[in-house]
């Protein structure tokens, strides 16, 4: 049998950039820190007419037993069964009260990236954001008002508010910047769409058996007999996953 050595080099760099610190590092670099106050971005469309310029995902948040997060894509964004999911439902079915808390930690999340002009930096990043920030955005852009603000020509600048309430951003102060304008110059224009990150590809089909083992951790009855009847989750006090503990994550 015949070694494949370019494989292995492949395999090889791929193991050892997982371990990089700095290689995490790096990929954050990637991502818009959002600052408390004000942040001034332009939203950047699609890279053609068949790409949609925001993607969107589910992230179930599972702490380890050493306290590290890690975020699992829910496999449901692609028509895939979840096991995450399932053991979210099964630990409101136990009535348990600390089930239910766990539920509430583990519960899937709306999170959305798009690619951003940084008007600080000038640099293309990609914004990693919740629903709240979402609905401002999808509902400016169908203000008639406002229209598409993507448009390079006649879009607008997106003025992002960061406010901390009692620990949590809220981002209600968000809104458009009332004059439409071009982006920039033909040459700036070129080369942030040229800069584009792929950001459909962060929302990756998480392997299924780890996917499960990591489920079967959470809730070890998960695929025996559990009550049938499912109680309604009951959300009201769930807390949101902001912006830092998101990233945060990522570095892991």
């Amino acid at each position: 049998m015949t070694i494949d050595l370019e494989r292995l080099r492949q395999k090889h760099t791929e193991l050892t950039q997982q371990r990089d610190p700095s290689t995490a590092g790096s990929f954050l670099s990637n991502f818009l820190q959002l600052t408390e106050g004000t942040n001034l971005v332009r939203f950047l469309p699609g890279k053609d007419e068949e790409t949609e310029f925001f993607a969107e995902t589910k992230i179930h948040r599972v702490t380890g037993d050493s306290g590290q997060v890690r975020n699992y894509h829910c496999r449901n964004i692609h028509n895939e069964e979840c096991p995450l999911c399932e053991a979210y439902y099964g630990l409101w079915k136990t009535g348990s009260k600390e089930d239910e808390g766990t539920a509430r930690l583990i519960k899937p999340r709306n999170r959305y990236y798009m690619n951003v002009v940084d008007r600080n930096t000038g640099e293309v990043k990609i914004l990693s954001f919740g629903i709240m920030l979402f609905q401002k955005i999808l509902g400016a852009m169908l203000d008639e008002d406002y229209g598409d603000i993507t448009d390079l020509e006649t879009g607008h600048d997106f003025k992002i508010v960061k406010v901390m309430e009692g620990g949590w951003p809220k981002y209600d102060q968000s809104a458009p910047r009332p004059r439409p304008e071009a982006a920039g110059t033909d040459a700036e224009q070129a080369a942030w769409m040229d800069s584009l990150h792929d950001i459909h590809a962060l929302v990756k089909i998480e392997d299924y058996e780890e996917t499960k083992a990591t489920a079967m951790t959470i809730l070890p009855t998960l695929y025996s007999n559990l009550p049938t009847e499912t109680k309604a989750p009951d959300d009201s006090g769930d807390q949101p996953v902001t912006d830092e503990n998101y990233l945060e994550s990522l570095k892991s």
